[in-house]
């Protein structure tokens, strides 16, 4: 018997096994596309909201000198978070 011939129904599964998850993976990356396409008011909701978090991340922070701040203080947070809720009717 040779040995090196391969068995057709294993080279299928083979096949499925690695072209099943990357065409899940295909549709969901297209769906998520085309959601951010269709409202790109989510996309700039999205933005906003991580730089609201970003901002209260930092002034817990301990402060370093090698780290530049990019928000001088409490202010400045609640300042974003009250332009969010303004300009989108909702808390971030």
């Amino acid at each position: 018997m040779p040995t090196s011939e391969k068995d057709p129904s294993k080279i299928n599964v083979v096949r499925w096994a690695i072209g099943l998850p990357v065409g899940f993976f295909a549709v969901l990356m297209l769906i998520s596309k085309l959601l951010f396409t269709t409202s790109p008011d989510t996309e700039a909701q999205w933005i906003e909201r991580e730089t609201i978090r970003q901002c209260w991340k930092e002034l817990e922070r301990k402060p370093e000198d090698d780290k530049p701040k990019h928000f001088a203080g409490k202010e400045d947070c609640e300042r974003l978070e009250f332009d969010f809720k303004a300009r989108w009717n909702t808390n971030p």
